[in-house]
């Protein structure tokens, strides 16, 4: 491209930006009527903390405020100055009800974080998606008694505090220690404008992690019922995909008298044996050998199988033959068919 079409092409550009309004590139204007709106509907209560511009999807800008006196609360407010517009409303009335609604939801926070105190947990996010909020324990084969007791204490405390009807299941993800280190800086900032950062949650959630769930219904959380989900980022599941077909793959050739077997899909729903944090189990599917024109394996046969977070085998396979007939529907076995239960594909 030559220096006149460049050229060309930055004046066409700032001329856009001329033509649709400083308030695109810029929220200064935004900010200032967030202000004057919150001066009129809470005067000396509200001081800006944050302004975040909300093209290209939309116009104007977000301006999050902090309460004076309550370090906990976030009140947040869309405001486009060019419109004079708050998301369709009044922004007086815009506002006055963010206000509430950040009361009420620092208020909710403050009794979550009472309650996981109170069991010796910080909290350190809160998952913009509802899952429940962040910890951070050393889970591993020696403590991961412990650790899921103590949460099913901690959601069961915190769901009587609530004083309404809790989900059905109710979550906690629990962070390694070392994770802590990676935390962004952001002190200064409201309590619930910092635990909801996108990029605090980016770091919680960067690595491996677990989610540890139960189950709860009128009379409380069930806390019998707890189970440990392992979560892997992307690239580990898929370098933990390949080691497990590679060792089905040996264990099929060199132990179950198939020399040309291969292995095919790493299927199912993979979680922790029960009780352990060190183990997996699921189904692997595989072929006595390379099928039609185009050699390839499309599950005649299945494993189910305990490995180790390396993907090796921790366990004996079983072997569960036919449960797919030509390019038909796979039929995996059920529990009562004889499936170990960690690989149950439940309905």
């Amino acid at each position: 491209m030559g220096r006149r079409m460049v050229a060309a092409v930055v004046a066409v550009v700032l001329a856009g930006g001329g033509v649709a309004g400083c308030g695109t590139f810029s929220t200064r204007d935004d900010r200032q009527r967030a202000v004057e709106v919150a001066e009129r509907v809470a005067p000396g209560v509200l001081e800006v903390v944050d302004t975040r511009s909300l093209f290209p999807q939309d116009g104007g800008a977000e301006v999050s405020f902090r309460i004076k006196g309550d370090a906990d609360a976030v009140v947040r407010l869309r405001v486009n100055a060019e419109k004079d517009d708050c998301g369709g409303r009044s922004c007086d009335d815009r506002l006055t009800a963010a206000l509430a609604e950040a009361r009420r939801e620092a208020d909710g926070f403050r009794a979550l974080r009472r309650e996981f105190r109170a069991c010796g947990y910080e909290v350190h996010g809160l998952s913009a998606d509802g899952t429940g909020p962040w910890i951070s324990a050393p889970l591993g084969p020696d403590t991961a008694q412990r650790v899921v007791a103590s949460v099913g204490e901690c959601l069961d405390r915190w769901s009587r505090a609530r004083g309404d009807t809790a989900p059905a299941h109710l979550a906690v993800k629990v962070a390694a220690p070392d994770v802590l280190d990676r935390l962004p800086d952001d002190a200064g900032r409201p309590t619930l404008m910092r635990l909801t950062a996108g990029e605090r949650l980016a770091a919680l959630g960067r690595g491996t992690y677990h989610r540890v769930v139960f189950r709860a219904g009128p009379d409380g959380v069930d806390r019998d019922s707890g189970e440990v989900h392992l979560v892997q980022p992307f690239a580990e599941r898929q370098r933990f995909a390949a080691a497990v077909r590679a060792a089905a793959e040996r264990w099929l050739r060199t132990e179950a008298g198939s020399p040309e077997a291969v292995a095919g899909e790493y299927v199912g729903v993979w979680k922790l044996l029960p009780g352990r944090v060190d183990r997996v189990g699921g189904w692997v599917l595989y072929c006595e050998r390379p099928e039609g024109e185009r050699p390839r394996c499309v599950g005649r046969h299945a494993l189910a199988v305990a490995v180790g977070l390396d993907g090796t085998l921790a366990a004996e396979p079983e072997v569960f033959r036919g449960v797919r007939d030509a390019d038909g529907p796979l039929g995996l076995p059920a529990e009562e068919d004889g499936a170990p239960s960690y690989a149950w594909v439940r309905g």
